[in-house]
C-alpha cells in the first residue's frame, strides 16, 4: 500500500513546546494511587464532586485521571494512596466527549489532556472516548453503570423526562432532549417520568439482565414515585389511569417503536471477517513537513515490529481501534501530538467518528495493548496469575493444600492430585467401548476419549469441601487425526454423560497437544499416544484380554517424552522422525526398549522417561555419549538406514522440549577424529506434523460477558478488574487463561446460551485477537457448582453470593405487589407458552404495511404469515383475540380471518 500524507493535525507539534499547566492538574498527586474527574465546559475546566461520579451531560467534555498499581484497577471509588518512589503505577488519562458536545469544548479537551499528560512525565496511556463507543478500561471505572443527562434540558422547569437504558455489563442511562416515540427502540429499555408515575417500557428485544439494571435504576432515583412496567407490543393492557396519564405526553396512537439493529458495527464485522494473521496493520510515521506513514510488511504482529525506540507507530485494527505507540527516546513533540495523529488517519479512512484512538508509551503499555501481540513476553511473565505450578515437583502440592486453597488450584490447574477413579471410553467412527482399567493407558490420534473421573476430595471439612466445588469431571480428549464423525460421536456421549451427572460437575473438552495439567495428572505421566495406524493393533476385536505389552512387542517405535512432572508429561510417538534433540528424553523400542536421555536433559525428565520405560518390560538406560555398540545397531534396524559417522555436538541443538527437534541424534563426541567416536543413523528429514507442540500465547486471565446476538453471532464484552461480583445468574461468561477456556454457565441463563457453549467458545476463539489454535481446550463450569480451579482466578470467591440473586420476574412481582397493578402478569410474553414466545420475537410493523400487496412487504415478512408481525396490542385489535387463542383454532378458521382481514 503506498504511504499517504496528511492535510492537516488536529494538535500542531510547534504549538505544544512550552505549555502550561493548569493549576486544577497540579493538585494531582503525582505518585499516588488515585481517581480524579473534571468536566470541561466552554473554557472553564472544573473539578467533578466525588458524589457525582458517574453522572455526565452530553454537552459537555470530560478528562478522568485514574492511576493503580501494575496488574489492579481504579474504579471511581479508588481512594488517593501516596506510593513509594519505587512502586511501578500504571497511569491513565480519558477525555470523554458527549454525543451533543461543541467543537470548542472537544478543542479544550484536546488541550488540557496534553496539559495533564506534560505534568505526568508523558508516560500515561491516553483514550478518546466518544458517548456510546466507551472503551472496555473507561466502563470498567463505573461497575454499576453510568447516567447521561441532557445538557439541552439543564435549566427547564421539571417536567416528564425520558430516559433510554441499555448496556449488559454496564447500564447507561441516557437522558433524551425530547419526548417522542423516535426514539424507541424494541432493543431498549425506556423509562418515562412523570411526577406521580415512572412507566418502565420493556423492549422485546432486551435482555434480562438489562431489564434487572433498569428496574434496580428506576427504584435508585429519588422522583421515582409508584412504578408502571409496560410490555413492548402491550401497551393497551394498561389501565384507563394509565394509559390517560402515558397519552398525555406520548400518545399510543403514534406508537412507531423501530426494532432491534440487525447490522453489526464495524468492530463486530471486524471481529467476523477478517482472521487471526489479517488482524492489523503497522504503519511506521514519520514527519517529513507534514506526517507520512510508511506501512510495514508484517503478518502477525509481534512486538519487534516496534523497533524504533526514537519513532512513533500506528496500529490500525480494522477500524475497530487505532493505537499509537510512542518511543521511550521519541520527542515530547511526538509523544504529544500522537493523539492528533491518529484522529487525522481516522478521518482519512472515513472510519466512524467513535473510533477510540489510544496512546500508549513504551515501557508504560497498558495489557489492551500487550496483548494484541502473541509474543510480548513481557505481559505473560507479569502476570502473577501463571500457568506454571508454583512447584517444579508435585510432592510439596499435597492434595489438601488443593482442596483448602483455590488460588494455589488454579495457579497449578489442579482440581485434586489425580486418585481419583477414573472410567475410560474410545470413541472411532460410531464405534463407542469401555477401555478396561490399565496402569498403563495409550491413545491413538485417529480416535476420541471419554474420561469420566470422580474427584478425590483429600479432606472432610465442609468448608473445604465446598471449596472444591465439583465432585466429577468428564473430560473430552480429540486426537488430532480424528474424523468428523469420531467427534461428532464424542461430543454427544460426552455432553450426555456430564448432563446425567446428579452431583456438581465440570466438562472439559480437550484436543491432542492442548492437554490440562490435571488431566495428565490422571496419568501420572504415562499417557501414551500412538498413530492411528497402530489403532488396529491396540483395539482389535480379539483384544478382550488386551495386554499392551504383549501386543506392542513385536512393533518398532520412537515415544517422545514431554514434560519432567506428573501433571505435564506425556508420550507421544513421533514417526516419520527427522531428528532427536539433545535436550529431550525419548523411548525407542527396538528388539529391546531403550531409554536414551540428551545430555541436556533435566534429571525429572529423565525420570519421567524411566516410568515410561517400565512401562514397555525391561528397559535399558541409555545417555546420550555413553551410547553401547548393541543400542547403535539396534536403532540402526529400527531406523532400516545405513549408519554415518558423525562427530557433531548434540549441545548445539536449539530445540526446546517443547518442540518436536531440530537437531541430530548423535553421540555428543567432541573428537576431531573422523574415524572414532560411536556412530549414529542419519534419519529422514521429514517430521510427524502432530508432534509439533504450538507455541501457545499466555496472555493474562480474560473475563468476557457474551451472548448471541440474532442466533448466530458472538458478541462480546471484557469485564476488566473483575471479581465475583460481575458474574450475573442470567447470563453466560468465558473465562480465558490462554491454556484453557471456562465457560461459566449462569443458573438463569439462555437456553440458547446453555446448549449451544461448544460452538459459543469455538466462535470466541476464531474472535480473539491474539494467534489462537481453532482447537483450543474449553471447560464447562456452571453456577453453584464452580471448580477450585476456576474459583482461584477470582480474589474472593464467596460460596453464598449468588444464592440471592433475584430473576427479572421476581423483581417484577415484588414491584407488583406494592404498585398499581398494569394488568400485564397475565398476557406478559414472558410468562406464556413458546407460540407467545414466537410470536414476540418476530419484528413488528404497523397495519398499514402488512395489509399492503405482497410486491410491497418488507422483504423479511412471509406473505403467509403476516399476524405474526403485528404486536400483541394491533393484534388484538383486529382478531379479538390473543394470538395465543388464534393460534389454537383449526387452520380453515385461521386462514378465513386473516383474508377477512387481508392479512393473506
Amino acid at each position: 500500500m503506498p504511504p499517504f500524507n496528511f492535510i492537516k493535525q488536529e494538535v500542531r507539534p510547534n504549538t505544544i513546546c512550552d505549555l502550561k499547566v493548569d493549576a486544577t492538574f497540579r493538585k494531582v498527586p503525582k505518585h499516588a494511587i488515585s481517581f480524579a474527574l473534571w468536566k470541561i465546559d466552554e473554557d472553564r475546566l472544573e473539578a467533578v464532586a466525588r458524589a457525582n461520579y458517574g453522572t455526565f451531560y452530553d454537552n459537555c467534555a470530560y478528562i478522568i485521571y485514574a492511576a493503580n498499581l501494575v496488574g489492579h484497577y481504579a474504579t471511581h471509588e479508588t481512594i488517593t494512596r501516596e506510593q513509594k518512589s519505587n512502586v511501578t503505577l500504571e497511569r491513565y488519562i480519558h477525555y470523554w466527549l458527549g454525543s451533543s458536545v461543541s467543537e470548542q469544548n472537544r478543542s479544550n479537551a484536546v488541550h488540557k489532556i496534553q496539559e495533564l499528560d506534560t505534568y505526568l512525565g508523558n508516560v500515561a496511556t491516553i483514550y478518546r472516548e466518544v458517548q456510546h463507543h466507551e472503551s472496555p478500561r473507561f466502563l470498567s471505572y463505573f461497575k454499576k453503570g453510568y447516567d447521561v443527562l441532557s445538557g439541552a434540558l439543564l435549566s427547564s422547569a421539571k417536567t416528564p423526562r425520558l430516559y433510554q437504558l441499555y448496556g449488559r455489563q454496564w447500564l447507561r442511562a441516557v437522558e433524551l432532549a425530547n419526548i417522542d416515540w423516535t426514539h424507541f427502540n424494541s432493543h431498549y429499555v425506556m423509562v418515562l417520568q412523570t411526577e406521580s408515575l415512572s412507566f418502565v417500557w420493556i423492549g422485546r428485544s432486551s435482555a434480562a439482565i438489562e431489564r434487572r439494571s433498569a428496574l434496580a435504576w428506576v427504584q435508585r432515583q429519588p422522583q421515582t414515585g409508584s412504578i408502571c412496567i409496560v410490555d413492548d407490543g402491550y401497551e393497551q393492557s394498561m389501565t384507563v389511569e394509565q394509559k390517560q396519564l402515558w397519552n398525555a405526553v406520548l400518545p399510543l396512537g403514534q406508537r412507531n417503536v423501530s426494532q432491534a439493529n440487525n447490522q453489526l458495527t464495524t468492530e463486530q464485522l471486524n471481529n467476523s471477517s477478517n482472521n487471526n494473521a489479517q488482524q492489523f496493520r503497522i504503519y511506521k510515521c514519520n514527519q517529513r513537513g507534514r506526517l507520512h506513514l510508511d506501512q510495514l510488511d508484517v503478518g502477525l504482529p509481534s512486538k519487534d515490529d516496534l523497533s524504533d525506540a526514537n519513532g512513533v507507530y500506528l496500529l490500525d485494527n480494522y477500524g475497530q481501534s487505532i493505537w499509537l505507540w510512542v518511543g521511550a527516546q521519541a520527542p515530547q513533540t511526538d509523544a504529544l501530538s500522537a493523539m492528533g495523529n491518529g484522529r487525522a488517519f481516522v478521518k482519512k479512512k472515513k472510519y466512524p467518528n467513535s473510533t477510540y484512538v489510544v496512546r500508549v508509551v513504551e515501557g508504560h503499555e497498558p495489557v489492551e495493548f500487550k496483548r494484541l501481540f502473541g509474543n510480548w513476553l513481557s505481559v505473560w511473565q507479569d502476570n502473577t496469575r501463571g500457568h506454571k505450578p508454583v512447584s517444579t515437583k508435585f510432592g510439596k502440592l499435597d492434595a489438601v493444600s488443593l482442596c483448602e486453597r483455590p488460588k494455589m488450584a488454579a495457579d497449578t490447574q489442579l482440581v485434586d492430585d489425580g486418585r481419583g477413579e477414573r472410567t475410560l471410553y474410545r470413541i472411532f467412527g460410531q464405534q463407542l467401548e469401555q477401555l478396561p482399567a490399565s496402569k498403563t493407558v495409550v491413545f491413538t490420534t485417529n480416535a476420541s476419549y471419554v474420561v469420566v473421573y470422580s474427584v478425590q476430595c483429600a479432606t472432610v471439612v465442609p468448608a473445604d469441601l465446598a471449596a472444591v466445588g465439583i465432585q466429577s469431571i468428564v473430560y473430552q480428549w480429540n486426537g488430532s487425526e480424528a474424523s468428523a464423525e469420531t467427534i461428532a460421536k464424542a461430543d454427544n456421549f460426552a455432553m450426555s454423560s456430564f448432563q446425567a451427572l446428579k452431583v456438581p460437575a465440570m466438562f472439559v473438552q480437550l484436543y491432542e497437544f492442548d492437554e490440562t495439567p490435571h488431566f495428565l495428572q490422571l496419568f501420572k505421566g504415562k499417557l501414551i499416544i500412538m498413530r492411528g495406524q497402530r489403532s488396529e493393533l491396540l483395539h482389535s476385536n480379539n483384544n478382550n484380554n488386551w495386554d499392551f505389552k504383549t501386543n506392542i512387542m513385536l512393533e518398532t517405535f520412537l515415544l517422545k517424552i514431554y514434560g519432567d512432572a506428573s501433571y505435564n508429561s506425556k508420550a507421544v510417538e513421533e514417526y516419520p522422525l527427522s531428528a532427536i534433540s539433545s535436550k529431550d528424553c525419548y523411548v525407542i523400542k527396538t528388539s529391546h526398549v531403550w531409554v536414551w536421555c540428551g545430555q541436556s536433559s533435566t534429571g525429572d525428565a529423565r525420570e519421567m522417561a524411566k516410568a515410561v520405560g517400565a512401562l514397555l518390560g525391561e528397559n535399558s538406560l541409555v545417555l546420550e555419549g555413553k551410547e553401547t555398540k548393541e543400542f547403535w545397531q539396534s536403532v540402526s534396524m529400527y531406523f532400516n538406514q545405513a549408519l554415518v559417522i558423525t562427530n557433531q555436538s548434540c549441545a548445539s541443538s536449539t530445540t526446546s522440549s517443547s518442540s518436536s527437534g531440530a537437531g541430530s541424534m548423535c553421540n555428543g563426541s567432541n573428537s576431531s577424529n573422523g574415524g572414532s567416536g560411536n556412530i549414529s543413523p542419519t534419519l529422514s528429514n521429514n517430521c510427524y506434523l502432530n508432534t509439533s507442540v504450538p507455541s501457545k500465547p499466555r496472555p493474562p486471565v480474560q473475563l468476557f460477558l457474551v451472548w448471541w446476538q440474532q442466533h448466530s453471532q458472538l458478541r462480546c464484552e471484557e469485564i476488566l478488574g473483575f471479581e465475583q461480583q460481575d458474574l450475573s445468574a442470567d447470563c453466560t461468561y468465558i473465562l480465558d487463561t490462554g491454556n484453557l477456556a471456562y465457560v461459566w454457565l449462569g443458573g438463569h441463563a439462555p437456553s440458547q446460551e446453555r446448549e449451544r457453549y461448544v460452538a459459543l467458545v469455538q466462535s470466541y476463539v476464531q474472535q480473539a485477537p491474539f494467534e489462537r489454535r481453532a482447537a483450543t481446550a474449553l471447560a464447562v463450569v456452571r453456577q453453584a457448582a464452580e471448580p477450585n480451579v476456576f474459583k482461584g482466578f477470582f480474589e474472593t470467591w464467596q460460596q453464598e453470593l449468588g444464592k440471592n440473586f433475584l430473576t427479572y420476574e421476581q423483581m417484577r412481582e415484588q414491584l407488583g405487589q406494592t404498585t398499581p397493578s398494569n394488568g400485564l402478569h397475565k398476557v406478559s410474553a414472558l410468562l406464556l407458552n413458546n407460540n407467545q414466545r414466537d410470536f414476540d420475537e418476530h419484528k413488528k410493523y404497523p397495519l398499514g404495511v402488512l395489509v399492503q400487496e405482497m410486491d410491497m412487504l418488507p422483504p423479511e415478512i412471509n406473505p403467509l404469515r403476516r399476524e405474526v408481525h403485528l404486536t400483541h396490542d394491533d393484534f388484538v385489535s383486529v382478531f379479538k383475540m390473543t394470538f395465543y387463542e388464534f393460534d389454537e383454532l383449526p387452520k380453515w378458521k385461521k386462514q378465513e380471518l386473516k383474508k377477512l382481514y387481508k392479512l393473506f
